[in-house]
């Protein structure tokens, strides 16, 4: 009797052993494993997408009727239409190297998606303003030596509406320093610092006042890349206090050592 229920038990899982080409259970058994590689292969895809948007929307003019009614207006559209093709190659490189990097990750899920996943996504949103903020400074210097208007690029603002990302961090020590009573520091860091910008508009051509424009304009990539570093830096700062806090909480001890 007890042969028979078991293998009235065991029914469900000996034809689920016999039908052909049945993978569904190990793919659900293994989907935790997985996460990281589609993670990675999203931005893989993501790059190319963005790759393909890019250069269609900088060359939508051509088609569209909006390269000007002038000699000088269609030579500034076409050079600043290079410059912006050119540019789309290095920022989809850096969406994609971050898929790359995602898909490699050996850690835990937990760190993977709390930590790996958001440093991750600080590091392109900081790399791609600094590629518009270094792409633009070059527009602004070829429009200084040419007299030319080369648009598209020279407003670093155009990556503004990636900061979302790197404020992720600069708002959660605010919040941290104001719990100690510290918030004057958090509004220094997460306030001043984290909006601190030294980019202008593209001055007059052949004037010193246009080339302090063009310099600054060089001086915010490295200030892009200071303020990507510190988020950065506060986030693992942050992660890490957190970490340690759970472990603690699981596990607690007082760090007091008794000496016979």
């Amino acid at each position: 009797m007890k042969k028979i229920i078991s293998h009235v038990l065991d029914f469900p899982m000996m034809v689920n052993q016999k039908l052909p080409k049945n993978n569904f259970n190990t793919m659900m058994e293994e989907s935790e494993d997985s996460i990281k590689g589609w993670t990675g292969t999203f931005y893989t895809v993501a790059a190319l997408v963005l790759l393909v948007t890019s250069i269609v929307t900088v060359l939508s003019p051509i088609w569209e009727g909006g390269m000007g009614d002038d000699g000088i207006a269609i030579v500034s559209n076409i050079i600043a239409m290079l410059i912006a093709v050119y540019a789309a190659f290095p920022i989809a490189q850096v969406v994609r190297s971050a898929g790359d990097s995602l898909s490699a990750s050996k850690s835990s899920i937990v760190d993977f998606i709390f930590k790996d996943l958001v440093l991750t996504n600080i590091k392109v949103v900081g790399h791609v303003t600094a590629l518009v903020a270094l792409f633009g400074a070059i527009c602004m210097t070829i429009s200084w030596f040419t007299t030319l208007n080369i648009s598209g690029l020279s407003d670093v603002e155009m990556a503004g509406f990636m900061g979302y990302a790197m404020s992720l961090p600069m708002d959660a020590l605010s919040a941290f320093t104001n719990m100690l009573g510290l918030g004057y520091i958090g509004e220094i860091v997460a306030g001043d610092w984290a909006s601190f910008s030294v980019a202008s508009s593209s001055g007059e051509a052949w004037t010193m006042s246009g080339l302090m424009s063009v310099g600054w304009g060089y001086v915010q990539v490295v200030v892009v890349l200071a303020q990507l570093y510190v988020a950065l830096a506060v986030y693992k700062f942050l992660y890490g206090l957190v970490s340690t806090l759970t472990a603690w909480i699981q596990n607690p001890s007082l760090p007091i050592g008794l000496k016979k």
